[in-house]
């Protein structure tokens, strides 16, 4: 076997141990984090557990039915599954079910789910399918138009001013849509990864973030005066920077999060014996439930996260590297994202490093919804993959055989994997 075919057979196989690492100590995680309040409500210690193995046993057939497909089909479905979650997303602000102020979820007969969540998947499939045409033209891509494009000069000459670029660029569009729909829940966090995803795509197929500095600059600002527009989003900066003095108000569940993870020391105080989920910590089993994993695993438990994370980041990177079509690629650069930038944002906020957002620990936070889209994800890059490894076998197999490329490509791809 040649090199390059270990590569992309090391690539599938260390993205499925990964992937497959953290179902298990997200699932251990959810029980630690919620018997304790399952048995105080006075039902079953299994209750958080039994729902969570609800929604991994439901997430398994349409992953299933993703890695099994081709994942050039989603093309086709990028724009009806976009319209699809923006009518989602409208519907949760007309009559969404609200829980601690915040209006995120849609819910019948006692089951419940949240479209934000989704909007996060389908956003790259979409920025994947538009974009890749446009990169496989080799066009001249930019997060933004100068405004002589709309202004075009009679004299031939432009003015400077005409020469900044300002107007986003049509396919940026559709994120901002659906990123204000979800801010408007609110949920300031999830709306900045659908933006983040589409920007890191872009960044990925050429566009420079010097050529846009004025706008990104001009958002900064824009940033800044809507933190200083209304007293709890300042609240959360405040209790960011220094939570120790807030430590009983503002800045508690910064505190509580720092405790948990600093008493865990090297090896943790033992599965199930934290104590910080007695009622001490905050959303122990959904944000901030690595606090938990780091209690009771240790700093070698905290860093073997990071190392799983890492791992999806490097290998999702190489496998977007050796992907052949544009469409593949980007797919790969935004699902490797997904999860990367959501781990190392919600790792960053637990430790304090970053202000609280509501960012979820892919497969380590309690959440049905979230649980079932992070599955199907993965299951989309093991597909890609997978791909790019049998594209590599039969490459090989057409050097040892010429002969073979006589044949057409749909039956050579038939041949089985060794």
């Amino acid at each position: 076997m040649n090199p390059h075919t270990k590569e992309m057979r090391r690539n599938f196989w260390m993205l499925l141990i990964a992937f497959f690492l953290l179902i298990i100590i997200g699932t251990s995680n959810v029980f630690s984090s919620t018997f304790v309040e399952d048995m105080a409500e006075g039902g079953s210690a299994y209750g958080h557990l039994i729902r969570q193995g609800v929604y991994l046993s439901l997430g398994l057939v349409p992953a299933l039915f993703v890695y099994k497909k081709d994942y050039h089909m989603w093309k086709k479905w990028s724009v009806r599954l976009f319209v699809f979650t923006v009518i989602l997303l409208v519907a949760v602000l007309a009559a969404g079910i609200v829980v601690n102020g915040a209006r995120r979820w849609l819910g019948a007969g006692g089951f419940t789910f949240q479209p934000s969540e989704i909007a996060k998947l389908v956003v790259i499939l979409f920025t994947a399918d538009k974009l890749a045409p446009l990169w496989d033209k080799k066009g001249h891509i930019e997060f933004f138009s100068p405004l002589s494009a709309f202004f075009p000069s009679q004299t031939g000459k432009e003015p400077r001013w005409k020469r900044i670029r300002f107007v986003p660029h049509p396919l940026l569009l559709p994120p901002l849509l659906l990123g204000i729909l979800v801010f408007r829940q609110p949920d300031a966090g999830t709306a900045l990864v659908i933006l983040f995803l589409p920007l890191v795509m872009f960044w990925v197929s050429g566009a420079s973030i010097l050529k846009a500095k004025v706008p990104l600059l001009a958002t900064l600002a824009v940033g800044i005066v809507y933190l200083l527009s209304a007293p709890y989003r300042m609240n959360r900066i405040i209790s960011w920077y220094d939570p120790w003095s807030y430590e009983k108000t503002l800045g508690y569940q910064t505190v509580q999060g720092l405790i948990a993870i600093g008493s865990g020391g090297i090896m943790g105080q033992g599965l199930g014996e934290g104590i910080s989920k007695f009622s001490y910590l905050p959303e122990a089993h959904t944000d901030f439930a690595f606090a938990v994993l780091a209690q009771e695993w240790g700093m070698r438990g905290s860093i073997f996260m990071l190392v799983l994370f890492s791992m999806i980041i490097y290998f999702g990177c190489n496998c977007a590297w050796n992907t052949r079509d544009t469409f593949g690629k980007l797919l790969t650069v935004g699902i490797t994202m997904y999860f990367g930038g959501q781990g190392m944002i919600n790792l960053a906020m637990v430790s304090g490093i970053l202000p609280v957002v509501g960012v979820p620990l892919p497969f380590i936070s309690y959440g049905g919804t979230s649980l079932l889209l992070n599955m199907i994800a993965a299951a989309l890059l093991l597909n890609i993959a997978h791909r790019n490894y049998r594209e590599a076998v039969i490459d090989a197999r057409l050097r040892e055989q010429p002969a073979l490329h006589s044949m057409k490509e749909e039956t050579r791809s038939r041949f089985p994997l060794r």
